[in-house]
């Protein structure tokens, strides 16, 4: 497997692992009906059942695989030839691509299920129980290609700020239920929105979080990201409230008040503005993430 340095694969915490870590979590487990706690156990299940075939299929291939767990993604710094695969669903592919953002990623699912609200569909991953042997050897017969997904930058007060979303990026209130006031700048127009944020997306996560708020999904191949206004005061004249940029401008967003912030991919990890600060938010031109795909 010379096509990469090292492989290290990071494995989600299932939810059941995160429950019984600790004796509080483990009462309120028991809380949930037994058709959840089901569901929970089954869930787990599956991943266990998908992260022993994919060690011994790898092993067989000759693959030589680093384990990890999530809450060990710091003790490792690959590099730009190392191959990271996340075994989980989006949350943890999106996870990976922030914390290793030179790497290349493959994303697998660890509990797939196609069927609405069964499992996880894994919209990012490539990779599941239905495909796990045959992908495997096409990657050690390197019958696979590099992909090139763009990603949001933003700056504020023209600094730019070393983070990057796959999908999207949320500026507003960090609690949800409270309204935010902002003044937004697209295609020579302003307007100032009393909502509940906005939402900026690339074509990738216009599929999801952007989708459901009720914006129209489009191409990751086309040259522009989208935003849509969360929740805008309808009582005001409304200029706009979404939109499509175009992948050479910018969508500029002044804060009227402070303590918004910026979360990237829906992480915690947030970046706090203050009254009068300028953001800015653009596809970044030369930080677009490396991802395996395959030819079918």
């Amino acid at each position: 497997m010379s096509t990469f340095s090292e492989i290290y694969c990071i494995i989600k915490v299932s939810e059941l692992d995160y429950h019984l870590a600790m004796e509080s979590r483990k009462n309120m487990f028991h809380r949930l009906d037994e058709s959840k706690q089901n569901q929970v156990k089954k869930s787990h299940e599956n991943q266990t059942k998908f992260i022993e075939n994919l060690k011994t299929f790898s092993k067989k291939l000759g693959m030589k695989v680093h384990f990890l767990n999530e809450d060990q993604m710091d003790q490792i710094h690959p590099g730009c030839n190392d191959l990271i695969i996340s075994c989980g669903g989006d949350g943890t592919f999106l996870s990976c691509a922030q914390k290793y953002q030179d790497s290349i990623l493959l994303g697998m699912n660890s509990d797939y299920k196609p069927k609405a609200g069964v499992g996880s569909y894994g919209a990012l991953t490539s990779i599941n129980r239905t495909n796990l042997k045959r992908r495997l050897e096409e990657i050690k017969d390197q019958k696979f290609f590099i992909d090139q997904w763009k990603r949001l930058q933003t700056k504020v007060n023209n600094q730019l700020i070393e983070r990057y979303a796959v999908n999207e990026i949320y500026f507003g209130q960090r609690i949800s239920y409270e309204t935010c006031d902002i003044n937004i700048q697209h295609s020579r127009m302003s307007q100032d929105f009393n909502c509940s944020g906005v939402l900026t997306c690339t074509g990738m996560g216009s599929h999801a979080w952007h989708y459901n708020a009720g914006g129209s999904p489009f191409s990751n191949e086309l040259d522009a990201f989208g935003f849509k206004v969360l929740f805008p005061n309808l009582k005001r004249t409304l200029k706009f409230a979404s939109g499509i940029v175009s992948g050479r401008n910018e969508l500029i967003i002044y804060p009227l008040r402070d303590n918004y912030v910026l979360s990237y991919d829906s992480k915690s990890d947030v970046i706090t503005t203050q009254l009068g600060d300028e953001v800015r938010i653009s596809l970044a031109p030369d930080s677009a993430v490396r991802v395996i795909s395959f030819h079918d």
